[in-house]
Protein backbone atom coordinates (compact mmCIF):
# COMPACT_ATOMS: atom_id res chain seq x y z
CA UNK A 1 0.00 0.00 0.00
CA UNK A 2 1.54 3.31 -1.09
CA UNK A 3 2.05 6.28 1.21
CA UNK A 4 -0.32 9.00 -0.03
CA UNK A 5 2.12 11.77 0.91
CA UNK A 6 4.74 10.22 -1.39
CA UNK A 7 2.52 10.36 -4.48
CA UNK A 8 3.47 12.99 -7.06
CA UNK A 9 0.35 15.10 -7.78
CA UNK A 10 1.88 16.22 -11.10
CA UNK A 11 2.30 12.66 -12.34
CA UNK A 12 0.23 12.24 -15.56
CA UNK A 13 -1.29 9.13 -13.99
CA UNK A 14 -3.35 11.38 -11.69
CA UNK A 15 -4.23 14.04 -14.26
CA UNK A 16 -7.88 12.97 -14.36
CA UNK A 17 -8.36 12.86 -10.57
CA UNK A 18 -11.09 15.35 -9.65
CA UNK A 19 -12.37 14.14 -6.28
CA UNK A 20 -10.70 12.91 -3.10
CA UNK A 21 -12.20 11.13 -0.10
CA UNK A 22 -9.87 11.53 2.88
CA UNK A 23 -10.33 9.47 6.03
CA UNK A 24 -6.86 9.62 7.65
CA UNK A 25 -5.71 7.97 10.86
CA UNK A 26 -7.28 9.55 13.94
CA UNK A 27 -7.71 8.95 17.66
CA UNK A 28 -10.94 7.00 17.12
CA UNK A 29 -12.41 8.77 20.14
CA UNK A 30 -15.87 8.76 18.56
CA UNK A 31 -16.20 4.97 18.45
CA UNK A 32 -17.96 4.76 21.80
CA UNK A 33 -19.60 1.37 21.33
CA UNK A 34 -16.18 -0.29 21.64
CA UNK A 35 -14.30 2.31 23.66
CA UNK A 36 -15.60 1.36 27.12
CA UNK A 37 -14.75 -2.30 26.57
CA UNK A 38 -11.22 -1.49 25.45
CA UNK A 39 -10.55 0.96 28.28
CA UNK A 40 -11.81 -1.44 30.95
CA UNK A 41 -9.78 -4.29 29.46
CA UNK A 42 -6.69 -2.10 29.19
CA UNK A 43 -6.80 -1.08 32.86
CA UNK A 44 -7.57 -4.60 34.02
CA UNK A 45 -4.71 -6.16 32.08
CA UNK A 46 -2.14 -3.47 32.93
CA UNK A 47 0.16 -4.50 35.76
CA UNK A 48 1.34 -0.96 36.43
CA UNK A 49 -0.94 2.07 36.77
CA UNK A 50 1.76 4.20 35.13
CA UNK A 51 1.08 2.38 31.86
CA UNK A 52 -2.28 4.14 31.54
CA UNK A 53 -2.00 7.13 29.20
CA UNK A 54 -1.60 10.48 30.92
CA UNK A 55 -3.60 13.56 29.85
CA UNK A 56 -0.45 15.32 28.67
CA UNK A 57 0.44 12.27 26.58
CA UNK A 58 -3.01 12.36 24.99
CA UNK A 59 -2.60 16.06 24.16
CA UNK A 60 0.77 15.44 22.53
CA UNK A 61 -0.61 12.58 20.48
CA UNK A 62 -3.60 14.67 19.35
CA UNK A 63 -1.23 17.41 18.26
CA UNK A 64 0.80 14.91 16.21
CA UNK A 65 -2.33 13.45 14.67
CA UNK A 66 -3.64 16.92 13.77
CA UNK A 67 -0.37 17.80 12.06
CA UNK A 68 -0.49 14.58 10.05
CA UNK A 69 -4.14 15.08 9.12
CA UNK A 70 -3.47 18.65 7.98
CA UNK A 71 -0.62 17.46 5.77
CA UNK A 72 -2.91 14.86 4.17
CA UNK A 73 -5.54 17.47 3.22
CA UNK A 74 -2.97 19.97 1.93
CA UNK A 75 -1.31 17.28 -0.19
CA UNK A 76 -4.65 16.35 -1.76
CA UNK A 77 -5.06 20.00 -2.70
CA UNK A 78 -1.81 19.82 -4.71
CA UNK A 79 -3.43 17.60 -7.34
CA UNK A 80 -4.05 20.25 -10.01
CA UNK A 81 -7.39 18.95 -11.28
CA UNK A 82 -8.95 18.18 -7.91
CA UNK A 83 -12.34 19.89 -7.64
CA UNK A 84 -13.72 18.61 -4.34
CA UNK A 85 -12.26 17.04 -1.22
CA UNK A 86 -14.11 15.32 1.62
CA UNK A 87 -12.34 15.18 4.99
CA UNK A 88 -13.70 12.99 7.77
CA UNK A 89 -12.67 11.45 11.09
CA UNK A 90 -14.25 9.20 13.71
CA UNK A 91 -13.05 11.60 16.41
CA UNK A 92 -14.88 14.04 18.67
CA UNK A 93 -11.78 16.15 19.43
CA UNK A 94 -11.64 19.69 18.08
CA UNK A 95 -7.89 19.28 17.51
CA UNK A 96 -8.56 16.70 14.78
CA UNK A 97 -11.67 18.34 13.35
CA UNK A 98 -12.39 22.08 13.36
CA UNK A 99 -8.77 22.94 14.18
CA UNK A 100 -7.51 20.97 11.18
CA UNK A 101 -10.04 22.69 8.91
CA UNK A 102 -8.97 26.12 10.22
CA UNK A 103 -5.29 25.32 9.62
CA UNK A 104 -5.99 24.12 6.08
CA UNK A 105 -7.98 27.25 5.22
CA UNK A 106 -5.21 29.48 6.60
CA UNK A 107 -2.47 27.62 4.69
CA UNK A 108 -3.87 28.10 1.17
CA UNK A 109 -6.36 30.17 -0.85
CA UNK A 110 -7.38 27.86 -3.70
CA UNK A 111 -10.00 25.94 -1.71
CA UNK A 112 -12.87 27.05 0.51
CA UNK A 113 -15.38 25.14 2.60
CA UNK A 114 -18.32 23.68 0.73
CA UNK A 115 -21.55 25.51 1.69
CA UNK A 116 -23.83 24.00 4.30
CA UNK A 117 -26.47 22.98 1.76
CA UNK A 118 -23.90 20.60 0.21
CA UNK A 119 -22.73 18.93 3.44
CA UNK A 120 -25.56 16.88 4.98
CA UNK A 121 -27.77 19.98 5.31
CA UNK A 122 -30.50 18.19 7.28
CA UNK A 123 -28.12 17.27 10.13
CA UNK A 124 -28.68 19.76 12.99
CA UNK A 125 -25.35 19.55 14.84
CA UNK A 126 -22.71 21.63 13.11
CA UNK A 127 -19.12 22.56 13.89
CA UNK A 128 -17.63 24.53 16.79
CA UNK A 129 -16.46 28.12 16.48
CA UNK A 130 -13.85 27.86 19.22
CA UNK A 131 -11.09 26.46 16.98
CA UNK A 132 -10.56 29.35 14.60
CA UNK A 133 -13.68 29.00 12.44
CA UNK A 134 -16.22 31.74 11.98
CA UNK A 135 -19.88 31.09 12.69
CA UNK A 136 -20.54 30.75 8.97
CA UNK A 137 -17.63 28.35 8.48
CA UNK A 138 -18.62 26.24 11.49
CA UNK A 139 -22.09 25.84 10.00
CA UNK A 140 -20.52 24.29 6.88
CA UNK A 141 -19.09 21.26 8.73
CA UNK A 142 -20.84 18.39 10.47
CA UNK A 143 -20.09 16.68 13.76
CA UNK A 144 -21.96 14.03 15.76
CA UNK A 145 -21.81 12.98 19.40
CA UNK A 146 -22.98 9.83 21.21
CA UNK A 147 -26.03 11.71 22.49
CA UNK A 148 -27.16 11.95 18.85
CA UNK A 149 -27.71 8.20 18.85
CA UNK A 150 -24.64 7.40 16.77
CA UNK A 151 -20.87 7.17 17.05
CA UNK A 152 -18.96 10.42 17.03
CA UNK A 153 -17.61 11.59 13.68
CA UNK A 154 -16.79 14.73 11.74
CA UNK A 155 -17.17 15.72 8.06
CA UNK A 156 -15.97 18.75 6.12
CA UNK A 157 -15.99 19.44 2.39
CA UNK A 158 -13.56 21.61 0.41
CA UNK A 159 -14.32 23.07 -3.03
CA UNK A 160 -11.77 24.56 -5.43
CA UNK A 161 -12.20 28.29 -5.98
CA UNK A 162 -9.26 29.13 -8.28
CA UNK A 163 -7.12 27.14 -10.76
CA UNK A 164 -4.10 25.34 -9.36
CA UNK A 165 -0.87 27.29 -9.09
CA UNK A 166 1.58 24.82 -10.63
CA UNK A 167 4.65 26.82 -9.64
CA UNK A 168 3.55 26.81 -6.00
CA UNK A 169 2.87 23.08 -6.15
CA UNK A 170 6.34 22.37 -7.55
CA UNK A 171 7.98 24.41 -4.81
CA UNK A 172 5.99 22.64 -2.12
CA UNK A 173 6.86 19.23 -3.57
CA UNK A 174 10.56 20.11 -3.51
CA UNK A 175 10.30 21.08 0.13
CA UNK A 176 8.33 17.93 0.88
CA UNK A 177 10.98 15.75 -0.77
CA UNK A 178 13.62 17.03 1.64
CA UNK A 179 11.59 16.28 4.77
CA UNK A 180 12.02 13.25 6.98
CA UNK A 181 10.07 10.31 5.56
CA UNK A 182 8.96 9.27 9.03
CA UNK A 183 7.03 12.54 9.28
CA UNK A 184 4.83 11.31 6.45
CA UNK A 185 3.38 8.49 8.57
CA UNK A 186 0.68 8.73 11.23
CA UNK A 187 2.18 9.05 14.72
CA UNK A 188 2.56 5.97 16.87
CA UNK A 189 2.73 5.85 20.64
CA UNK A 190 5.61 3.36 20.80
CA UNK A 191 6.09 3.61 24.56
CA UNK A 192 2.51 2.67 25.27
CA UNK A 193 2.49 0.03 22.54
CA UNK A 194 5.40 -1.80 24.20
CA UNK A 195 4.13 -1.47 27.76
CA UNK A 196 0.45 -2.09 27.20
CA UNK A 197 -1.05 -5.56 26.81
CA UNK A 198 -2.89 -6.62 23.71
CA UNK A 199 -6.33 -5.09 24.32
CA UNK A 200 -7.93 -7.11 21.54
CA UNK A 201 -6.77 -10.45 22.92
CA UNK A 202 -9.92 -11.16 25.02
CA UNK A 203 -12.13 -10.62 21.98
CA UNK A 204 -10.19 -12.69 19.48
CA UNK A 205 -11.80 -16.02 18.78
CA UNK A 206 -8.58 -17.67 17.66
CA UNK A 207 -4.95 -17.64 18.69
CA UNK A 208 -3.60 -15.36 16.03
CA UNK A 209 -0.84 -12.87 16.57
CA UNK A 210 -1.78 -9.29 15.77
CA UNK A 211 0.98 -8.84 13.23
CA UNK A 212 1.81 -12.38 12.25
CA UNK A 213 -1.59 -13.69 11.29
CA UNK A 214 -2.43 -17.35 11.64
CA UNK A 215 0.23 -19.80 12.73
CA UNK A 216 1.35 -22.13 9.96
CA UNK A 217 -0.23 -25.53 10.17
CA UNK A 218 2.18 -28.40 9.95
CA UNK A 219 1.19 -30.89 7.31
CA UNK A 220 1.18 -34.46 8.44
CA UNK A 221 3.52 -36.69 6.53
CA UNK A 222 1.80 -39.41 4.64
CA UNK A 223 3.64 -42.68 5.20
CA UNK A 224 3.61 -44.92 2.18
CA UNK A 225 2.23 -48.34 2.91
CA UNK A 226 4.85 -50.98 2.37
CA UNK A 227 3.62 -53.89 0.22
CA UNK A 228 3.54 -57.26 1.89
CA UNK A 229 6.27 -59.62 0.79
CA UNK A 230 5.26 -62.20 -1.76
CA UNK A 231 5.88 -65.04 0.70
CA UNK A 232 3.34 -63.60 3.05
CA UNK A 233 0.63 -63.48 0.46
CA UNK A 234 -1.61 -66.51 0.86
CA UNK A 235 -3.78 -67.30 -2.14
CA UNK A 236 -7.41 -67.41 -1.27
CA UNK A 237 -9.18 -70.73 -1.53
CA UNK A 238 -12.45 -69.02 -2.17
CA UNK A 239 -13.37 -68.48 -5.76
CA UNK A 240 -14.60 -64.99 -6.24
CA UNK A 241 -17.90 -64.54 -8.03
CA UNK A 242 -18.51 -68.27 -8.52
CA UNK A 243 -20.92 -70.34 -6.48
CA UNK A 244 -19.93 -73.89 -5.62
CA UNK A 245 -22.32 -76.38 -7.40
CA UNK A 246 -24.68 -78.27 -5.13
CA UNK A 247 -23.84 -81.89 -4.51
CA UNK A 248 -26.26 -84.28 -6.17
CA UNK A 249 -27.70 -86.88 -3.89
CA UNK A 250 -27.17 -90.43 -5.04
CA UNK A 251 -29.13 -93.56 -4.23
CA UNK A 252 -26.24 -94.76 -2.14
CA UNK A 253 -26.38 -91.68 0.01
CA UNK A 254 -30.04 -92.15 0.61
Amino acid sequence: CANFLELDPLDPEYASVEFALLDPSCSGSGIVNRMDVLVDSYIALSQDADQVAKPETDKARLASLAEFQTSIVLHAMRFPNIKRISYSTCSVHEEENEAVVARVLAAQSEFALAPRDQVIPSWPRRGLESSGLTEEQAACVVRTLPEDGTNGFFVAGFVRQTPADLNRIREELKALASTDKSAMLPPKDDAEAEAAPDMDAPYRGNKRKAAGGAKPVKKEKKHDKKPKPASAVVPSTKSKGKKRPKRKESVADA
